[in-house]
């Protein structure tokens, strides 16, 4: 017959090591201990003496043993599903710690500029949440200044902006480079498609364009392409962002120049014509330079291929 182990009050089910369950586990699927032990890796005499420790440590014998065979007791029955559900658990929370590692989990913070959100932002999101479904992507819509500044206090974890300045101290790398149109009345002369255009020909009409400040750094580019087309624009109002840029034009104040996303508002009496230029938009990303995070990396990884897309 069993003895019943003696009771180790020093010894809680808290502090079992996860040593001895797996040598029970392996004994409990075998009913044998010699095979138990082949499996394990190890001779039958420690195995024995763990089961033991365990047994001691619970208070309960868990096998009945005789010359002829092994069998579970009620206790170690119960015990079979208590390891078998906690290895399960660990197994999977290991997973998860492995993928936290490797940057395929967690949560990535993601400030961007508004000039982005209509074309660029969401084909990086798509890209990266299909190369990296488990990452929970948090976005953050900001200005060019706040954004700096939320990068540099880590409230977000990278940025997606356009034109950036290349002496902040920031990690910046180039993933999307797009034309730039005119946005033209429908009701104006060069509205038809089919009409010869060069940006030449707006020479002395007026127009809509961004600010002369530090919160908006898309002016120098439309302001290249007059320049490169041999005129000054006239500007007659100036506007906030690409929604009220395009209301503008589409109200008759005047045209503009804007990058080729600002395509994706169909406004009623507005039209877009692509302007003939090596001068281009840019939009890069933009992180902090020592962050060398995996999940950061992946997050280049995935914006870049825009580039070459």
């Amino acid at each position: 017959m069993e003895t019943l182990p003696t009771h180790d009050p020093s010894k809680s089910p808290a502090a079992l090591d996860l040593r001895g369950l797996r040598a029970f586990l392996a004994v409990a699927e075998e009913l044998h201990f010699g095979r138990a032990a082949e499996r394990l890796g190890m001779a039958q005499p420690p195995l024995s003496q763990l089961i033991r420790r365990l047994e001691q440590g619970l208070g309960h014998s868990l096998f009945l043993r005789d010359t002829r065979k092994v069998e579970l007791t009620a206790a170690g029955q119960a015990l079979v599903e208590l390891a078998r559900d906690l290895f399960s658990r660990l197994d999977n929370g290991l997973k998860h710690v492995h993928a936290v590692g490797r940057g395929e989990a967690g949560r990535l913070v993601i400030g961007f500029t508004p000039t982005v959100a209509l074309n660029i932002l969401p084909r990086v999101i798509l890209r990266f949440r299909d190369d990296y479904p488990d990452v929970e992507v948090g976005l953050f819509e900001m200005l060019p200044d706040p954004l700096h500044e939320a990068l540099d206090s880590r409230v977000i974890d990278a940025a997606i902006i356009r034109e950036p300045s290349e002496d902040l101290g920031k990690r910046i790398i180039p993933i999307f480079l797009e034309p730039f149109v005119a946005v033209l009345p429908a009701t104006h002369p060069l509205a038809d498609p089919d009409t010869p255009f060069d940006l030449g020909m707006l020479r002395s009409e007026p127009f809509v364009l961004f600010p002369h400040d530090r919160g908006s750094r898309n002016l120098a580019k439309p302001l290249a392409l007059c320049a490169e087309a041999s005129f000054v624009p006239r500007v007659v109002q100036e506007v906030p962002g690409w929604q009220t840029a395009v209301s503008m034009v589409g109200a008759g104040i005047g045209v503009s120049i804007q990058p080729a996303s600002v395509t994706q508002l169909q406004s009623p009496g507005v039209v877009y014509r692509r302007i003939p230029s090596k001068i281009q938009s840019v939009v890069a990303l933009m992180t902090r330079p020592q962050d060398e995070r995996p999940m950061i990396a992946n997050f280049i990884s995935a914006s870049a291929q825009l580039m070459g897309g």
